[in-house]
């Protein structure tokens, strides 16, 4: 009964924050799988000798490093609508096994990050899917989303990470890291154009009150968390690789889409682990903190008395 208001409250803030994703794509369904098909046309770009940098529209145009060009080369030869339909619906498939691996309930695809990433072909699910999933395979996120390293550093993933490090070697020869690295100022200008997440990079105080709440959880957690708040320029669908760390707390001001939400979300729960260890905390309250209490093949585990209180949280039932 504790999970209770989680149950409710979670479902309630996801489905009316992701109500404006269903409403923009209802007023102009090009957006459904748009960035899957930039990213494609990037990639189709690359191979016909041209910039994959100065492809998309304004407000998305690519600037990911050359890696992850190679995720989209399969889709070149597709209509750019398969595109859309394979991504949009492959995502949501995936995202739906990682729940279900995570023992979340089935809402949680309507936290905003996950609900956004679907809807628009971004392959951060694809990023979350392999890190769920385990073993060497998973250092493939890493070359997908670079940030994802911090997951498999996390979890001592030293195979995966070696599996990461050979994939950039074996490509080195064929990406075109020489156009990225002299495009480098043009594109980071892109990062900042189309910048819409708060991370604190670059913001002292700021930046010493996300490290200092950071590691109240412990350097495992907080590799998971850190990267929506510490990298540069961190984007709002970065969120979705945090997941298996998040908690109901952290997972509600994460959903709500105001400056300074991601780092109030793990203040928050670092003052209340804190006040949890020192004093009776509600059951209700209680029950919101920590990360999802899921054990995948061994290769991520509860939080334990050795790094904070076992607390339950809204993914068990009622």
């Amino acid at each position: 009964m504790t999970q209770r208001p989680w149950n409710l409250i979670l479902p309630i803030v996801f489905a009316v924050v992701s109500s404006k994703v269903v409403i923009e794509a209802f007023l102009d369904p090009r957006s459904i799988g748009s960035h899957a098909v930039n990213y494609t046309a990037a990639a189709a770009a690359w191979l016909s000798g041209g910039d994959p940098w100065t492809v998309g529209p304004p407000s998305a145009v690519f600037g990911g490093p050359p890696p992850m060009l190679l995720v989209f080369v399969p889709f070149v030869p597709l209509p750019m609508d398969l595109v859309r339909i394979v991504w949009v619906v492959g995502s949501a498939v995936l995202a739906l096994w990682v729940l279900r691996r995570l023992g979340l309930p089935a809402y949680w695809i309507a936290f905003p990050p996950i609900f956004g990433v679907i809807e628009l072909g971004h392959p951060e699910v694809l990023v979350l899917w392999l890190l769920v999933l385990g073993g060497t395979i998973s250092g493939l996120a890493a070359v997908i989303k670079v940030y994802a390293a911090a997951a498999l550093v996390a979890e001592r993933r030293w195979a995966a990470l070696a599996l990461f490090a050979g994939v950039l070697v074996v490509t080195a020869l064929v990406l075109p890291w020489g156009r990225y690295l002299a495009d480098y100022s043009t594109i980071a200008a892109t990062f900042v154009r189309q910048n819409t997440g708060d991370s604190v990079f670059g913001q002292p105080i700021l930046m010493l009150a996300a490290v200092i709440a950071l590691a109240s959880f412990g350097l495992r957690r907080a590799l998971w968390l850190a990267t929506p708040l510490l990298l540069p320029l961190a984007q709002p669908p970065y969120k979705v690789v945090s997941v298996p760390q998040l908690s109901p707390i952290i997972a509600l001001f994460w959903a709500i889409p105001i400056p300074g939400a991601t780092l109030v979300g793990v203040v928050a729960e670092a003052v209340l682990l804190q006040v949890a260890r020192r004093r009776t905390l509600p059951d209700w309250l209680r029950s919101g903190l920590g990360p999802m209490p899921y054990d995948f093949g061994g290769a991520l585990t509860p939080i334990t008395a050795s790094t904070g209180p076992t607390l339950g949280t809204a993914a068990q039932k009622t």
